[in-house]
């Protein structure tokens, strides 16, 4: 079977990751996949492998100035950052008509020549978005996943909401990657219960796994030999509110008080961006330090050496990088939100509460060895229900109705995309 993935960004966030370990064991079965994304083209340690393979990678390449209309980036669906654009990036809701129009003809051009060349058995759209928009207005047959971004974008921009009701309402079917972004999918387009089903993200078990790692060596290629004696928490994620980075700095200021702790941030953003400057004082940086967005053997190798994780997301669909980090057998303090509730052990505490967060990481520094192995071993076997192996099995049986039932894939609508009828998307008077 052929499968064509299209995302809305680049490599470094949860779709991009989902669509990687997809490819990945599609190819192990003996299945042909391609994506194509966009990419504005910033160094990286990765970015050979993306680059380096066009017959797997598609990249719409910006900066662009497709018909003429200059666009300087591509745009992000919600405001926070993406490691692989610039720092306060448009979002489409930024966009002029003319740019919007601009960009679905420059997605729209480059998935005719791939589809066209490739003749993919199936096209599957992360995120229900303005890809999925252009590949219907085409008369392409696809199928949508839910990542929860685009529900949040949804709420965010109420002109992409009749295109995103649109690409719902047409989809041959939708994944939603867990059973709190299903209820939202159901809330906020013209869907069907039987059109949407729960299919759970994944992680990289050959990345993230318990190794033998020196911590002296790794703290000191990182330059941080000033904290080889304190217990380090790892937080793995967008620098944004979204992701709750200003509460884990508010927690911050119990925790130091209590006990010294090495706080690494491993993600895109600034801090300064979760600062409020008002309420400076409720913040403590002591003991933090930003690692940026970093390769996953790098994270892995921190998890390795750290005693717990920290995802206090305000919002949450998955929420991959709790599983990563209990892939390496570390427990995890979360939000009680979304998609994290379905599978954290170590402790979920109710959303925005700082005290709490602290509490619970303070408990957890605190448990006897023999306690907080088990449960580390308790993490590592729950994490390893979410292989890569039973998505795709999941996907597949999915796959395979589709294909049987839809149509090809095969041109038949116009040129390009038509402006939707502002029309059918539940919950439009949200502002």
């Amino acid at each position: 079977m052929k499968i064509l993935f299209t995302n809305t960004g680049p490599w470094g966030t949860g779709s991009a990751t989902v669509v990687d370990g997809v490819m990945q064991e599609l190819h192990r079965l003996g299945h042909e996949a391609r994506v194509i994304f966009p990419d504005s083209g910033f160094a990286s340690p990765d970015y050979a492998r993306y680059y380096r393979h066009p017959e797997k990678f598609h990249i719409l390449k910006f900066p662009a100035a497709p018909g003429g209309e200059y666009l300087y980036t591509f745009p992000l669906i919600i405001t926070d950052p993406h490691p692989r654009n610039y720092h306060h990036a448009w979002t489409f809701k930024n966009l002029s008509e003319r740019q919007l129009r601009a960009y679905m003809d420059y997605f729209g051009a480059a998935a005719d020549r791939i589809i066209n060349e490739f003749q993919p058995d199936i096209i599957e759209c992360q995120h229900i978005w303005i890809m999925d928009y252009v590949l219907e207005q085409k008369g392409y047959s696809y199928i949508s996943v839910a990542h929860h971004s685009d529900q949040m974008g949804f709420r965010y921009d109420t002109r992409m909401r009749a295109y995103a009701a649109r690409a719902a309402e047409k989809a041959a079917h939708i994944f939603a990657i867990s059973e709190s972004v299903r209820e939202e999918v159901l809330s906020l387009y013209p869907v069907t219960e039987e059109k949407v089903s729960v299919c759970a993200n994944g992680y990289d078990q050959r990345v993230f796994r318990p190794r033998r790692v020196q911590r002296r060596k790794l703290l000191a290629a990182h330059h941080l030999e000033d904290y080889e004696d304190m217990p380090i928490i790892t937080f793995a994620g967008k620098i944004s509110k979204t992701k709750g980075a200003d509460y884990l700095l508010r927690a911050n200021q119990i925790i130091q008080k209590q006990k010294d702790t090495l706080i690494l941030i491993f993600g895109a953003g600034e801090l300064e961006d979760v600062v409020d400057p008002e309420l400076r004082e409720e913040f403590d940086l002591k003991n933090v330090v930003v690692m940026g967005h970093q390769p996953q053997d790098v994270l892995s190798r921190f998890h390795n050496i750290a005693r717990l994780s920290v995802l206090p997301s305000r919002s949450e669909g998955f929420g991959i990088a709790a599983l990563e980090a209990m892939g390496c057998g570390l427990p995890v303090v979360a939000s009680d939100t979304g998609g994290l509730h379905d599978f954290i052990v170590g402790s979920l505490v109710p959303c925005g509460d700082s005290r709490a967060i602290a509490d619970r990481v303070l408990a957890l520094l605190a448990l006897p060895e023999s306690a907080y192995r088990e449960l580390c071993e308790e993490a590592l076997a729950r994490a390893r229900r979410y292989s890569w192996t039973e998505i795709v099995r999941k996907r597949m049986s999915v796959y395979e109705r589709v294909s049987g039932e839809a149509i090809p894939p095969v041109r038949s609508g116009p040129e390009g995309a038509r402006e939707p009828e502002r029309a059918a998307a539940r919950g439009s008077s949200e502002s």
